[in-house]
């Protein structure tokens, strides 16, 4: 069961008790995260994440490192869309230096300017590896086509002449203002007491004047379906990404268009698998998959073709879409299906750190503990009849954005960008 307390600073507090685990995981998730910034400060939010790490007013980057790894630790962090998240895991012993490593950095940062210069350079190399790789490329250029005017398709990293931009000012300016505990959410799982926790929570945060949580929300993005080649002569192969209109994150259709997505693309059994690779040979890599947000999400259908074969495939997914459309799905389909996502939830729950990752989502989307025995139950209930309902409404191909990039492919008939 997940407890939650909301302090009087506004920080809210949720754990799970697992006493099975000798260890935890704690982590602070901040309720921000790239698609909150603006085009010129696109990147500030990655490049805070690092900076936590180069000095505190406890610590020059030196002793954190060595804390962590005395501590037995993994502290690490991640930057998403919507979240900024850091977390440290170490065995149940070791909770309360834990919590004061991880609060200190994260509340408490200096941004040393010798630092701060050296690793805007470090997140500039990081963003032209991520140009070098033509997966990340692509995919970076097609978010930023379909959601063209809205800060979700901004690149998580940002720009490198954005990142160049961004002063020592400015950043610090950012992190203040943003890094408070109304705009935070403190989380835990494994052996460790809910009590206690709130306890260390309430001594460090004990200074801090009354606030009300603040909300998780950003403004809606508009999905833009377009359809464009962007050219690359150094590859050998074409990266192809089809897109489509779906859901958000919390939708309560959710379950199903996941059950939908799974028998079209989602692993080796599904329909798109074994017509493009296994029977026509087309490709190695297809697949689909949902990428939902707060509030909207896309159906993404991708593979990796060579260039004188993409007519081949696209006519290939329009047939296999078409076919689900018009005769639905077999009732073995969908058993499957629903074991194999039942599976995935379960498996991908066999650590704290999972464990503490779920419950964040769970309380930042909904605000409430939702148990995953719920949630195999809401997926057992889906009938054949609710995904064959919901195929005709989201898999229309005449709006779908679609991207290829690489060599030009032979007939293509949509926008080419140098």
């Amino acid at each position: 069961m997940v407890e939650k307390t909301v302090l009087p600073c506004g920080l809210t507090v949720i754990s799970e008790n697992f006493p099975e685990f000798p260890s935890f995981a704690l982590s602070y998730s901040l309720k921000s995260g790239s698609r909150a910034e603006t085009a010129d400060s696109n990147g500030v939010h990655h490049l805070i994440e690092h900076m936590l790490f180069k000095g505190s007013r406890r610590h020059d980057l030196k002793q954190i490192a060595d804390i962590s790894d005395r501590l037995g630790g993994r502290l690490n962090a991640f930057t998403s869309k919507e979240i900024t998240q850091y977390y440290i895991k170490s065995i149940d012993e070791k909770l309360n230096e834990s919590f004061a490593l991880l609060s200190d950095i994260v509340f408490h940062s200096t941004f040393p300017e010798d630092e701060f210069v050296k690793e805007k350079n470090v997140i500039i190399q990081e963003i032209k590896e991520a140009d070098d790789n033509p997966e990340t490329n692509a995919f970076e250029t097609f978010y930023e086509k379909i959601y063209a005017g809205n800060a979700l398709g901004y690149p998580i990293g940002g720009r490198e002449k954005h990142v160049a931009g961004l002063n020592r000012g400015q950043v610090f300016t950012f992190y203040r203002e943003h890094y408070i505990p109304e705009n935070m959410l403190l989380s835990a799982a494994g052996n460790i007491r809910h009590r206690e926790l709130v306890a260390l929570a309430s001594d460090f945060f004990a200074a801090y004047p009354p606030r009300t949580p603040r909300q998780f929300k950003f403004p809606r993005a508009r999905f833009r379906p377009r359809r464009f080649h962007k050219k690359n002569k150094t590859l050998n192969q074409c990266y192809v990404l089809t897109a489509l209109d779906s859901i958000s994150l919390v939708s309560h259709l959710r379950h199903p268009i996941m059950i939908m997505n799974d028998i079209l693309g989602g692993g080796m059994s599904s329909r798109l698998f074994q017509s493009i690779r296994e029977e026509k040979g087309l490709a190695y890599t297809v697949s689909s998959f949902i990428d939902s947000y707060q509030e909207c999400g896309v159906q993404l259908i991708y593979a990796v073709i060579e260039p004188d074969k993409v007519s081949a495939y696209l006519e290939a997914v329009r047939s296999e879409i078409g076919r689900l459309k018009k005769k639905g799905i077999s009732d073995e389909e969908l058993e499957r299906a629903k074991d194999h996502i039942k599976s995935s939830i379960i498996l991908s729950l066999e650590n704290n750190v999972a464990k503490m990752r779920f419950n964040t989502g769970q309380e930042l989307y909904f605000g409430k503990e939702q148990k995953v025995a719920d949630i195999i139950s809401e997926i057992n209930a889906t009938t054949s009849q609710d995904i064959n309902g919901f195929c005709g409404k989201y898999l229309d191909l005449d709006q779908a954005a679609l991207l290829t990039y690489g060599r030009c492919p032979k007939n293509q008939d949509w926008k080419v960008e140098e």
